[in-house]
């Protein structure tokens, strides 16, 4: 599992849909450049909405569904230990939320599964500053490099100079 933190959220109006980035913590031994990666995970302008919120450490004025799931995961003795990217069947991505509740002296602390979407996984991370992570093949097959340059000129120099020549007509 590759840990990973959002990097960015692209806010889109329906129908286009919102993009989350992810990018991989940076792990390379000293003087290494290796480039890191990300994964861009496309969802909905709400649920896009709930991660920034979070991130943003907005309160709503009354709870959402994220904020209640975590109030009932309190109240039963337990936590979230984390999120797992762990599958992609493109387009879809599959997550879960690992849970985890305390055991008695005797024995260990017991951690159950739960499958979510990932922007609900994501926003429940950031609710509770949980770590995030991806699996190895999800990155490897969906993911792409940050800091390589395609053919002399890097990517966002590719970028920039397109949204720069961007026109009203272009939409």
């Amino acid at each position: 599992m590759i840990r990973v933190d959002i990097e960015s959220i692209m806010m889109a109006q329906a129908p286009m849909p919102s993009i989350v980035v992810l990018r991989e913590r940076k792990n390379a031994p000293v003087g290494t450049d290796a480039p890191q990666r990300a994964l861009s995970i496309k969802t909905g302008t709400y649920e896009a909405a709930a991660i920034k919120q979070a991130l943003d450490s907005e309160k709503p004025e009354r709870p959402i569904t994220h904020d209640v799931l975590l109030e009932t995961v309190k109240a039963l003795g337990s936590r979230v230990e984390r999120i797992e990217i762990n599958r992609v069947d493109n387009p879809t991505f599959y997550a879960s939320v690992v849970l985890s509740s305390p055991a008695p002296e005797d024995a260990a602390a017991a951690e159950v599964s739960v499958d979510a979407r990932p922007s609900d996984a994501l926003a429940i991370a950031v609710r509770q500053n949980a770590p995030i992570y991806v699996e190895d093949d999800v990155m490897n097959r969906a993911g792409s490099r940050i800091g390589e340059e395609a053919d002399g000129d890097s990517e966002l120099e590719a970028f920039d100079a397109f949204i720069q020549n961007l026109s009203p007509e272009d939409f």
